[in-house]
């Protein structure tokens, strides 16, 4: 018994298992060996066919091993394959969660840094027009900080245009 546990335990890969169903009938046994991988989620492994021999049990005895050991090897070696991709399928979806969940904070960062951007411009606006302009370029500078895309150069632009309206009222 030692012997056969000691060449199954060499057919086996980490996880695998082998389920032995063993028919008698008119002195010859029939085996039927059914590999498995432990964790595989894949139902394509229970359509696997088994790999299944008959003979005498000396016959058995003598080949069993070299009969068997190539089909289980292509078996678990697909059944490895399976778990590999399962694995990568798990590993691709974490990353697609997570990318939408890096999306979905951008996009609210994004709206919020859009109202504080509209704040302090209608603030600016209105702080100009009540003549505090160097209230109005402070509040404009905190927009710039707060600025996107087309809104960081339209800000610029009034930050320059303010500059000179402040340099034009302290020169009289």
């Amino acid at each position: 018994m030692y012997l056969f546990f000691n060449e199954l335990s060499q057919l086996m890969t980490s996880g695998s298992n082998f389920s032995l169903n063993v028919h008698s009938q008119n002195g010859k046994l029939t085996v039927s060996v059914y590999p498995k991988l432990k964790g595989l989620k894949d139902e394509a492994q229970n359509h696997l066919q088994p790999v299944v021999l008959t003979g005498t049990p000396e016959e058995l005895d003598a080949g069993f091993f070299d009969a068997v050991r190539q089909p289980i090897q292509k078996a678990t070696g697909l059944l490895s394959g399976m778990k590999i991709f399962e694995e990568s399928l798990t590993r691709v979806e974490a990353e697609r969660k997570e990318e939408q969940e890096r999306k979905k904070n951008s996009d609210k960062q994004a709206q919020k840094n859009k109202g504080k951007y509209d704040d302090f411009i209608s603030r600016a606006d209105t702080q100009e027009k009540e003549g505090q302009n160097e209230m109005a370029l402070f509040l404009l500078r905190e927009a710039r900080k707060v600025a996107e895309g087309e809104e960081i150069a339209k800000t610029d632009a009034l930050i320059e245009q303010l500059k000179a309206k402040c340099a034009q009222s302290s020169l009289f």
